[in-house]
């Protein structure tokens, strides 16, 4: 009857410090960043290492990258955090949910981690967030990897997951609110894996609670009020740098024809396809992802710990 108590009641709310105590346990951290963001935080493995920076994608966490990053802590020093109005970190002080604001937030977090040059990774909508910082700071951008990244035209009508074609519209964003479930968040994680069976109950549940984030369905339904242009080939023709695109050959999200459009406009690229995968490669198969990862940094001449 639960649904019956949202519909008439709204979305049930959670509690910050509960989130915070079963989601940001050490080695988590919480910084102010200048625009009043309390940004959570992830800085693991060797500081000393080569720093690689993950951007994770809409409506996800930094706990996306927990698979991956057990392997690139080895030979990177790793840092991850979540945007505004997602995991932790909670709605913005100004209520900004554009491309330009969460890039923002990005170069405030590298700026207070005194980073000059490091690999940028972003997935889904980290990846069109990375795109976008990338053409502004070429020169800190070492190596570029897009998984599954959002931004480029689609050439297709692919089948998309219903929170996010309700979510189009005032009336849809207002239903999605009232009748939110644990079993929608269920569904929309198996909407971008091929196998759900990769799909954990632990996935589901931090899935589930942290949409309870106070505001934070709120500042989703704002973002999705947004208009966020698509690339077009002068601004991707103008990035230089060495860019890996792994795609899921099953990705109905981004499909892989927007992988390719990416191989086709950037001048330094290489492109990954993965069979039997979705849109969630780094959750999917995170062995392979590391494995092109190092295969594809090592031909780069990158500096990677045995």
């Amino acid at each position: 009857m639960g649904w019956i108590r949202s519909l008439v009641l709204g979305p049930e709310k959670g509690d910050v410090g509960d989130l915070r105590t079963k989601y940001g346990s050490p080695p988590s951290q919480f910084i102010t960043l200048s625009n009043g963001v309390v940004a959570h935080l992830r800085d693991e493995g060797d500081s000393d290492a080569p720093p690689i920076v993950l951007v994770h994608g809409h409506s996800e966490d930094l706990h996306t990258w927990n698979k991956l990053v057990k392997h690139l802590v080895g030979s990177f020093r790793v840092i991850r955090f979540d945007l505004r109005r997602h995991g932790l970190t909670g709605p913005s002080p100004d209520n900004e949910y554009t491309i330009e604001s969460y890039v923002s937030d990005l170069s405030m977090v590298i700026e207070h981690l005194g980073i000059d040059s490091f690999a940028l990774a972003g997935h889904s909508m980290g990846g069109r967030i990375s795109v976008k910082y990338t053409m502004a700071n070429p020169a800190r951008v070492s190596s570029l990897i897009l998984l599954s990244a959002s931004g480029a035209p689609r050439r297709e009508n692919t089948s998309q997951p219903m929170a996010l074609r309700l979510m189009r519209n005032p009336i849809g964003r207002f239903l999605v609110k009232r009748i939110w479930s644990r079993n929608m968040a269920k569904d929309s994680l198996a909407d971008m894996v091929f196998d759900e069976s990769s799909i954990t109950e632990e996935e589901i549940d931090r899935l589930w609670d942290l949409s309870k984030y106070p505001g934070s369905m709120d500042a989703m339904f704002r973002e999705f009020a947004e208009t966020w242009k698509d690339f077009n080939p002068t601004e991707i023709g103008g990035i230089a740098t060495d860019t890996l695109l792994i795609w899921g050959e099953e990705d109905t999200i981004c499909p892989e024809s927007m992988g390719q459009w990416y191989d086709s406009q950037l001048p330094n690229s290489t492109m990954v396809r993965l069979p039997s995968i979705g849109h969630n490669p780094q959750f999917e198969c995170p062995d392979r992802c590391f494995e092109e990862i190092s295969a594809w940094m090592t031909a780069s001449e990158w500096p990677l710990e045995a």
